[in-house]
């Protein structure tokens, strides 16, 4: 008996190196794939990227365009002194609204500074909602940090495991939190998601985890889902989309972009910056502006 347990933890540390190495070796081989693809170009650019995404809804009824900003997984990382340069490009898209889908500091670190400092600027520009991922979570919860008060202060929209409805240019929505991760969602998250998907509004609902629809809201009701913590897959493969996260393993399901359901639309952002030590490649930090409206075409090319 003593032998074994001696072996289980050399077993279990053999384990653990082999899948290190095969991530390290798939990584590779991805980005020689990448490279045969687009000729190196750009393939470790680090630039802010800003994407656009057009959603149509019969419940989006007034004739004016809404726009939203999304932004998520910045892990306190600076574009620009203070996140200056990020703001200033947030206020020339002019939007309606801003989500912030959570991760946007990391929970190891005591600082608090560029979230709080980048908020202050946000919503001098727009209505900001903002959902914790799992560092705010883990900051807030495990470590008693002052981030929600802070957040609040400042005028931001704090949305844990609640909603809040608001009228937009003549269109109702219902904007909502769902601060949880799928294993804590019937602890945390099913009661809230019961009274919400009563709305006839439409529901925006911001949820960190993009995996909350692999099972628990695989079925829900939303018009438009807000997700981020994949970081777009680390890295995207061409034809394929993001090769891996360490919560799923290779190929997260839901990797980046605009994703059709049973009943519902989401968009996963690939997110701002990173915490681990995998390199973005093919990758661009996002910044993502979804225009919505009830017409089926976008008004920009």
């Amino acid at each position: 008996m003593k032998k074994q347990m001696q072996e289980k933890p050399d077993a279990e540390e053999r384990q653990k190196r082999t899948k290190r190495r095969n991530v390290r070796i798939l990584f590779c081989v991805a980005l020689l794939i990448a490279a045969a693809v687009f000729g190196g170009h750009d393939l470790l650019s680090d630039e802010l990227e800003i994407t656009f995404y057009h959603i149509h809804s019969p419940k989006i009824t007034g004739a004016e365009n809404i726009r939203m900003v999304v932004l998520s997984d910045l892990h306190n990382r600076e574009f620009g002194q203070n996140n200056t340069d990020l703001a200033e490009q947030i206020a020339a898209l002019e939007p309606d609204l801003i989500a912030v889908a959570g991760d946007m500091l990391n929970a190891d670190e005591e600082r608090l500074d560029v979230v709080i400092a980048l908020c202050e600027k946000l919503v001098e520009i727009a209505p900001v909602y903002y959902s914790p991922g799992n560092h705010e979570s883990n900051l807030m919860y495990e470590k008693g940090s002052p981030l929600e008060s802070l957040l609040l202060e400042k005028g931001v929209h704090v949305l844990v495991n609640r909603a809040e409805e608001v009228t937009i240019h003549k269109t109702r929505f219902l904007i909502g939190g769902l601060t949880t991760s799928p294993e804590g969602y019937e602890e945390y998250g099913a009661s809230f998601y019961e009274e919400y998907e009563k709305s006839s509004g439409f529901k925006l609902l911001i949820a960190h985890y993009p995996s909350l629809y692999y099972e628990a809201l695989a079925d829900a009701e939303i018009d438009l889902g807000i997700c981020g913590h994949y970081h777009g897959g680390q890295i995207r493969l061409p034809f394929i989309g993001g090769l891996y996260h360490n919560d799923t393993g290779f190929f997260p399901q839901y990797s980046g972009g605009v994703y059709r359901l049973a009943n519902s639309t989401i968009f996963v952002s690939r997110g701002m910056g990173g915490h681990n030590r995998l390199p973005r490649i093919n990758n661009r930090p996002e910044l993502a502006v979804i225009d919505m409206n009830g017409r089926q075409e976008a008004d920009w090319p």
